[in-house]
């Protein structure tokens, strides 16, 4: 790993850890709703896409954040649900939530550091989610974590993969936004966006997935659907 990269790494980390601390005004607005849950997924696609996992033995819940994902596969019926990430706030806000909606026996959370999938024996899990991960970091770190994807998952594991918009180069010159190195997008010297097109992310998952399905999103505000969910399965 080059020393750009392992400073975007470190930068992304400290991003991340100022980004998901959780007030306890909010927790306590969550417990007031036993259904709050389903209001942490930012996108009604995503929540569908994450209940797919619920029929799963086994759910990788990778960059969980704040741990959405990993919570509505257990609400949906996943008895085994890993969640980890290597921002500590987010962990702990993840653990926290896992905590009010009674998933501790089902959702085990843990900070992890960026080596952590590596350790990860063959074929652990049968259920796989990674959003808003792969295109905020370097385009080496993604490439590492497809690959150790393929192989941390079964043959027949379901694979779910949450990415940004494509920024395009007249995208990018119409919103006035620098593309560093022809893709990425920094704001305050934090890599916020490696910009590929569907095809180009179709290439770079083709040496362990086929992609099955693609569908496209947006967040709360957005008028377009330009966010893309990939649903893979392994080679």
């Amino acid at each position: 790993m080059d020393d750009k990269t392992r400073d975007d790494n470190r930068t992304l980390i400290e991003f991340w850890n100022s980004a998901y601390v959780i007030s306890e005004e909010e927790m306590e607005q969550c417990r007031k709703d036993p259904d709050s849950w389903k209001e942490l997924v930012p996108s009604e696609k995503l929540f569908r896409a994450a209940e797919t996992l619920g029929s799963r033995k086994k759910v990788l819940d990778y960059g969980c954040g704040m741990g959405w994902a990993g919570i509505v596969a257990a609400k949906s019926g996943c008895p085994d649900v890993t969640a980890v990430d290597v921002s500590e706030t987010g962990t702990r806000a993840a653990e926290a939530f896992s905590d009010l909606y009674s998933l501790k026996d089902v959702m085990h959370v843990s900070f992890v550091s960026p080596e952590w999938l590596s350790t990860v024996p063959d074929g652990t899990y049968d259920g796989f989610i990674c959003s808003n991960v792969l295109d905020v970091v370097p385009s080496v770190t993604a490439e590492e974590i497809i690959r150790e994807a393929a192989r941390v998952v079964t043959e027949d594991a379901s694979v779910i993969i949450g990415l940004n918009y494509y920024m395009s180069p007249e995208k990018a010159a119409e919103r006035v936004i620098e593309l560093v190195d022809g893709n990425c997008v920094y704001m305050n010297g934090v890599l916020r966006l490696v910009s590929h097109s569907d095809e180009e992310w179709t290439e770079i998952f083709s040496p362990y997935f086929t992609v099955e399905k693609l569908d496209h999103f947006a967040w709360p505000g957005e008028t377009e659907e330009t966010r893309r969910l990939f649903f893979l399965m392994k080679k």
